[in-house]
């Protein structure tokens, strides 16, 4: 059972009262004084718990980031009549609610935690623990301001409880972004060493060394990029990501899919998934509000069979996305489902091999939660935050960056795809059967036997010709698993004989890139970028990859060329998102309630 969800509704009475609007506070309505709380290392444990909490809002991550804010960018769209005219379809304002909430969670989010690291000493306890509550709480304050810097570029940097009402103590100017990432990695780097072993925390919801060397990377990748372009932070980003792979203590989980259907059965990968964003119950009962929206938002449309789980579907992929995919990559048709559920019991209807915009983002699929009753308007779905592979492909491209490809980093990136292949899970499988003598006489068609080999499972039905009698084809039915060596074919019955077929299987390298792909810096980096694409699609981190590589205005008109004419509800949202984005759309606009109540506040250019 989640141990950070069992008693959020408890730290939010507490905390999270504090601190509901961190420019506009009335401290006799919200404040808990210091000097009446956080004298326990309970009190302080249950803090902590409240800042933890923010990142469960609906601003955040438990409905308006799953597909609500133009996070895709060019692997996927909204499509979703409410939010026409906000953040998710490239029409911001400085007035968007979505946009206004994420803000003030976030600060929120930084004053429960500035509140926790001014009170830090107060309890008498013992200093391990405390150590590690002061580590969680720098490196969740950090995180984010990091969700705040790589939105908004410059924004106001407060790093103790803001506790007065009074109108000038919120006039706060906004700091350079560089400065507030300056920060971030100051708190995060001793936050790094403070934090528990990624195999001694309690849950992936728990910050790790593993989670804060991780993000640590990205942080430092983000730096790199535009707009801050520290080209010396590739090598701090190789450091960190570096770090969590000679930890030992992570590998990826051999079956892609059931990353996913872990995060939907409240199932931990602490290997794979290294944090998450917890989420718990079905919107029903006591615990009713530590629910999320994963799988309802962003997953596949249905809104009629409470079996399979109630959800809007309001992602679609674009066809850049389903093509970027080589043929035989498992990760396709689990991200992007190949079906939409159909009727009351719902059934499955395939897609033609034409459609694209019509299909919906598949990781997050609710068929596969546990918890009854399947509500509608809650699930218990985690979201991922940090896997394993992301940092495998951050430390791959950080190495590029600084000194070009090389055979370690080669062998990561395809690490990454031999999963992607099913090499993990179920090693060499039967590739083709080919007939090299059809026999005679057949008046049917003939069993076909698959033997030998080291492997199992793989079977296979064969074709004769009605007016020669020999056999034609074979048609693999199931390629089986963790063949060593090709497995004998034979036939029986049918009434003929002499048939004569010979197997192959699949290699180990087949899924890995061709060498002509991570050969030299410039075609590793591409090669990398597209990578993270199909292993990260839908995660909500692709618009700020594009942003950090000076790609999202020329990436988003090359998708709006391959948008489908026409006005179906699917193709209007798509033709408005593409030919809307502008460069402004590179930061969001700072709120205007925020600006009416800070005046040193200055809105970002353009807005």
């Amino acid at each position: 059972m989640k141990h950070i969800k069992l008693i959020c509704l408890l730290a939010s009475s507490m905390v999270v009262a504090s601190c509901q609007k961190i420019l506009e506070i009335n401290p006799d309505e919200y404040i808990i004084r210091s000097e009446t709380y956080y004298s326990t290392e309970l009190q302080l444990e249950t803090a902590l718990l409240g800042v933890y909490a923010k990142l469960a809002d609906d601003a955040l991550y438990a409905n308006n980031m799953l597909g609500r804010m133009g996070l895709e960018a060019d692997e996927g769209f909204c499509s979703y009549s409410a939010d026409k005219g906000s953040v998710a379809y490239y029409a911001a304002s400085p007035a968007d609610v979505k946009i206004l909430g994420y803000w003030k969670s976030l600060y929120e989010g930084i004053n429960n935690a500035n509140a926790v690291l001014d009170n830090i000493n107060r309890p008498v306890m013992d200093e391990v623990k405390r150590d590690r509550i002061k580590g969680q709480a720098l490196f969740l304050r950090a995180y984010y301001y990091f969700m705040l810097v790589n939105k908004f570029g410059d924004v106001p940097l407060v790093l103790t409880q803001t506790i007065s009402g009074d109108s000038d103590a919120v006039q706060i100017a906004k700091s350079p972004a560089k400065k507030i990432y300056d920060q971030i990695i100051t708190d995060m780097t001793i936050a790094a060493d403070l934090v528990a072993d990624a195999d001694a925390v309690k849950s992936a919801g728990q910050v790790s060394k593993s989670a804060v060397w991780g993000i640590l990377a990205r942080v430092c990748l983000y730096m790199a990029g535009n707009p801050i372009n520290d080209e010396s932070k590739y090598a701090e980003a190789a450091k960190w990501a570096g770090k969590v792979i000679s930890s030992g203590k992570h590998e990826l989980n051999a079956n892609y899919s059931q990353i996913f259907i872990n995060y939907a059965q409240d199932l931990y990968d602490m290997k794979e998934s290294i944090w998450e964003v917890e989420f718990w119950g079905n919107g029903l009962g006591s615990y009713g509000a530590t629910g999320g929206m994963v799988g309802r938002n962003n997953g596949i449309s249905n809104t009629v069979d409470d079996n399979i789980g109630y959800s809007i579907g309001v992602i679609h992929p674009t066809a850049w996305l389903y093509n970027l995919y080589p043929a035989n990559d498992l990760r396709r048709d689990w991200s992007i489902a190949p079906f939409a559920y159909s009727g009351n019991p719902a059934t499955k209807v395939y897609w033609t091999t034409q459609t694209y915009y019509q299909r919906y983002a598949g990781k997050f699929r609710r068929e596969y939660e546990i918890l009854k009753p399947k509500s509608q308007s809650r699930t218990p779905q985690n979201f991922p935050l940090l896997r394993y592979s992301d940092v495998l492909l951050m430390y791959a491209e950080a190495v590029n960056e600084v000194s070009g490809p090389n055979d370690e980093i080669k062998d990561l990136v395809n690490s990454v795809r031999r999963r992607a292949f099913g090499k993990y899970q179920y090693g060499e499988r039967v590739r083709t059967i080919t007939v090299s003598n059809g026999g005679s006489n057949y008046t049917s068609a003939p069993l076909v036997s698959i033997s030998g080999g080291g492997g199992t499972g793989a079977t296979a039905t064969a074709v004769i010709s009605t007016t020669t009698g020999k056999v034609t084809s074979v048609t693999i039915t199931d390629p089986g698993s963790f063949f060593s060596a090709a497995p004998v074919i034979s036939f029986s019955g049918g009434g003929g004989s002499g048939a004569v077929a010979a197997a192959t299987i699949s290699t180990l390298t087949e899924g890995d890139f061709d060498p002509a792909d991570l050969d030299g810096q410039p075609a590793f980096r591409l090669s990398v970028r597209d990578e993270r694409a199909r292993e990260l699609s839908f995660e909500a981190l692709r618009k700020n990859d594009l942003v950090r590589w000076g790609l999202l205005m020329a990436n988003m008109k090359t998708i709006l060329l391959e948008v489908p004419s026409g006005t179906t509800v699917f193709a209007t949202s798509a033709q408005f998102i593409y030919s809307n984005v502008a460069n402004r759309d590179i930061l969001w606009p700072i709120p205007s309630y925020e600006i009416g109540v800070n005046r040193k506040l200055v809105q970002n250019e353009g807005w």
